[in-house]
C-alpha cells in the first residue's frame, strides 16, 4: 500500500462529514459482534481511528495498524486526548512485513481495495486470528470505477463481490459467514450515484 497520499491527507481526514458518517455506520455494525473486554483486537488500515476508537471501550486491547505514519500521528493525538490506555498504534504493512500478534478480533474498513493481493491478505488475517476469533471486513460492493477520483493512486480494486469473498474465506476454514449492507454512499457530484458498503463477518473454526 502506498502511504504518501494518506500522510498528506491525514490532518484533514476527519473534515469530510460523509467519511465520518460511513465510519460510524461501520463501527456500529462491528459492535454487533459478541465483543467483550477479554478480547485482544486489531484494526488494519486504521486511518485516524474513526472506526476503531469508538470500539476501544468494548475491548480488552486494540492494536491499530496502518502504513501511513501521518495517520498514526493523528490517531496518537486522539488516544492521548481521550486517555485510552488499551490502544496501541503500529506502523506496519502486513503485505510485506512480519507481525507476530494473534487476535480475537480483526477488522478492516475501506482498506481492502487498496491492497493489491487481497486474497493473500485475507489468508494473513485468518492466520492471525485465534481459534474462535472474528473477522470483520467493510468495503465497497463492486462498482464501475467511478467512486474514486481518476488521479487517485493505490486503488487496486473497484470494490468486491461479497459472494467471492465469502467463498475465499470459506475455503480458508472460516464459518458463520454473513454479509450486510451497512451504508450507501451517495455522491451528489456524480448525479447522486449510489455506492453500497458491505460488512462481511466470519468466525475462525475453533
Amino acid at each position: 500500500m502506498s502511504s504518501e497520499r494518506f500522510d498528506k491527507a491525514a490532518a484533514e481526514w476527519d473534515a469530510k462529514p460523509r467519511r465520518v458518517q460511513l465510519a460510524e455506520k461501520i463501527s456500529d455494525a462491528i459492535a454487533g459482534l459478541p465483543l467483550s473486554t477479554d478480547m485482544d483486537a486489531m484494526e488494519y488500515g486504521c486511518g485516524t481511528g474513526l472506526v476503531g476508537l469508538p470500539l476501544a471501550d468494548k475491548l480488552g486491547s486494540l492494536t491499530v495498524i496502518d502504513t501511513s505514519q501521518g495517520m498514526l500521528d493523528v490517531i496518537r493525538e486522539k488516544i492521548d486526548a481521550r486517555g485510552l490506555n488499551n490502544v496501541t498504534p503500529l506502523c506496519c504493512d502486513l503485505s510485506t512485513e512480519p507481525y507476530g500478534g494473534k487476535h480475537d478480533l480483526i477488522f478492516c474498513a475501506m482498506t481492502l481495495h487498496h491492497i493489491k493481493d487481497a486474497a493473500a491478505m485475507l489468508k494473513r488475517f485468518t492466520e492471525l486470528l485465534k481459534p474462535g476469533g472474528w473477522l470483520a471486513l467493510a468495503d465497497l460492493v463492486s462498482e464501475d470505477g467511478s467512486f474514486h477520483d481518476p488521479e487517485a493512486e493505490g486503488i487496486h480494486h473497484h470494490g468486491f463481490a461479497p459472494d467471492t469473498l465469502i467463498n475465499t474465506l470459506s475455503d480458508l476454514g472460516m464459518t458463520e459467514l454473513k454479509v450486510e449492507t451497512v451504508h450507501t454512499i451517495v455522491k451528489a457530484e456524480q448525479d447522486n450515484q449510489e455506492y453500497p458498503v458491505f460488512l462481511l463477518t466470519a468466525c475462525k473454526h475453533s
